[in-house]
Formats: structure tokens, C-alpha cells, sequence
């Protein structure tokens, strides 16, 4: 396969530099795969450039650049190329190219090191996939690089990432209508300023699905064992702390973020919680049962509830044969 001529003349002007950078990655990265690298030069770098020089010929110069060392670090620590652990990064670019060439043009580096950032943070999530769905509409209508981003960070919490709620909110005020609207799923002749406010105020509501019944409810698991992919060596024990619920594993302790988009744990610092049932007013444990004001969740495929906390809209509960937590919304 040929280098497009952009490409070509780019790497031909430059190619003492280029082999200088070449080197200086394998000195680095001693496992660089060179084969590898020339044929992602080769294919995919090759068809973005080409793509993108058709809206603007003065873009190649800053946009080989970008592509060049990302590729090369990408490449050399193993987040693409065979057996890469972020493969999708290389379809990120590939996508922002067909849908969104001139603010690639625009802003080459800070759009190709956003999307391998935030693809390599989705291969560790488990997912990724939906996000660049959403990602090529919002990339069609968006009007600037910025406005691309603060829609990509709403969207990939849309999609589950919920440790980015609050930054997503932040970012959420700042997009015009439709490109809000599209991030969160929401048809844009639907969308109303009140669905923003509910937001922020109601952690269980979406604004693209009807809107659920008051009383709480089971809305879903996090975590998993270390051998199936998941974070926690040992069934997690759960706590509070200063409004933050958390979840200890053995000698490592997670943050918890939920809410109707998703949840998931981060890593949080070493320390061990004691065992407590913390439970709202009213509700009580009896053995693998939760008990609530007018509701009752049993769980004893599970074992014996083992700890239990809580927030204002969030109740957390472990179990002593599962490695996953229960979360349970409150109203």
C-alpha cells in the first residue's frame, strides 16, 4: 500500500526529523514493532490525512505531526497495533476524519490525543463502542474542537462512565441545544432547559427514558473478581465517608459513583472500612433480605447481606458470596 501524496511529501520534507523521533521511540520502547508501524502509516494515518487535506492542504504538515508521535508512543506501549489494548483508538481518528475533517484540521493534536486518551480509558471500562456511535453524530454537527470535546465528555457519561458526572454537568451548561441534546440521546426537538435542571437535582433520572416510579428499587450491581476481569480480590465490604460512598477489597479501597447512566468504582487510596449496616430510616437487614418502608429485595442466592451504606438518593449493599455490590436508588 502507498502513502497519499500529502503524507508522502510531509514524511520526504521531514525525514531526517521523522527518523530522529523513529529512533528515539525504539530506544524508548524496545519492542517497537517497525512492520507494524509502517503499516498504520501506511493504511489508516494515510486515509485520515488524505481525508482531511481534501478540506483544508494546510492542515498535513500539523496533522502528520500529531499522528506520527501518537502513534509511535501508542504503538511502543501497546495500546495499538496487533494485540493492542485499545485498538478502537485507531478507529476514533479513522472516525473523526469521515465526519468531522475540518475540525481535525483545526486542532490535530488535541483532537488525536483526546480520543486515544479517552478510548484507552474505555478499553479499561470494558466498552467503548457506543461511545464512538455517539461520537460520529456529535462530530457532524459540532462547530468547534472545544464543543466536540465537552459533547464527547457528556456522552461517554451517558454511555456509563459515571465517575464523570460532575465534570459532565459542568459541560453540559456550556453546549448549545441540539449538541446537548444529541449527547444525551435525546431527540433535539424534545429537548427542554428543564431536563438539565432535573439532572443535576435527581441522580436517578434520564431524560431519554419515561420517567421511572418513585419507590426505591434494585438498579443494578458494581464490581467484580480480580480472575473475571473485575477490581475486588475479595468480597467488598461498603462504607461512607463524608457523604462518599466507598467499597474495600481485601487491602484496596474504590470509590463508588452510580446514578441512572451507570456505575462504577475507581481506585481511591489504601485503607480498610469496618463492617457496618448503615441504613436509611426505616429500613433493616434480615439475612439475605433487604427490608425497606414498603418494599422488600431478597438476596439470598447471594449470602448473608454483609455490610450496607448509604447516601441521600444512593443505598449500597455487599453479600458474602458475591464479589459484586447491590445498588438500590432511593426516592
Amino acid at each position: 500500500m502507498t502513502l497519499c501524496p500529502s503524507l508522502a511529501d510531509v514524511l520526504r520534507g521531514g525525514r531526517s526529523e521523522f527518523n530522529r523521533r523513529f529512533a528515539l521511540a525504539q530506544q524508548r520502547y524496545p519492542g517497537l514493532d517497525a512492520a507494524a508501524f509502517s503499516a498504520l502509516l501506511a493504511g489508516p494515518v494515510s486515509a485520515i490525512v488524505e481525508r482531511v487535506v481534501r478540506i483544508d492542504a494546510g492542515a498535513a504538515a500539523a496533522l502528520v505531526d500529531a499522528l506520527y508521535d501518537t502513534s509511535l508512543a501508542l504503538l511502543g506501549q501497546r495500546w495499538i497495533g496487533p494485540g493492542g489494548r485499545a485498538p478502537s483508538v485507531v478507529s476514533g481518528w479513522e472516525l473523526l476524519s469521515e465526519h468531522a475533517p475540518a475540525l481535525l484540521a483545526q486542532q490535530p493534536q488535541a483532537l488525536i490525543i483526546s480520543i486515544a486518551n479517552a478510548l484507552s480509558h474505555w478499553s479499561a471500562q470494558g466498552g467503548g463502542d457506543d461511545w464512538l456511535l455517539t461520537l460520529a453524530e456529535l462530530a457532524s454537527r459540532a462547530r468547534s474542537p472545544d464543543d466536540l470535546l465537552r459533547a464527547g465528555q457528556v456522552a461517554a457519561w451517558r454511555q456509563g462512565l459515571a465517575h464523570y458526572r460532575s465534570s459532565a454537568l459542568e459541560r453540559a451548561r456550556t453546549l448549545d441545544r441540539e449538541l446537548l441534546a444529541l449527547a444525551l440521546g435525546v431527540a433535539p426537538e424534545n429537548w427542554h432547559e428543564s431536563m438539565l435542571v432535573r439532572l443535576h437535582a435527581e441522580r436517578w433520572y434520564r431524560p431519554d427514558q419515561p420517567d421511572a416510579a418513585a419507590a426505591p428499587k434494585v438498579v443494578g450491581q458494581v464490581g467484580a473478581f480480580v480472575g473475571f476481569g473485575g477490581r475486588f480480590e475479595e468480597p467488598p465490604l461498603a462504607g461512607e465517608i463524608g457523604g462518599e460512598l466507598l467499597l474495600d477489597s481485601g487491602s484496596a479501597r474504590f470509590s463508588l459513583y452510580a446514578d441512572a447512566y451507570g456505575a462504577n468504582v475507581q481506585a481511591h487510596g489504601d485503607g480498610q472500612l469496618l463492617a457496618a449496616q448503615r441504613l436509611p430510616q426505616g429500613w433493616r437487614i434480615d439475612g439475605g433480605t433487604l427490608i425497606g418502608p414498603g418494599c422488600s429485595f431478597a438476596f439470598e442466592d447471594r449470602g448473608a447481606i454483609t455490610s450496607a451504606a448509604h447516601s441521600a438518593d444512593t443505598l449500597v449493599v455487599t453479600h458474602a458470596w458475591s464479589h459484586a455490590a447491590t445498588l438500590v436508588a432511593l426516592t
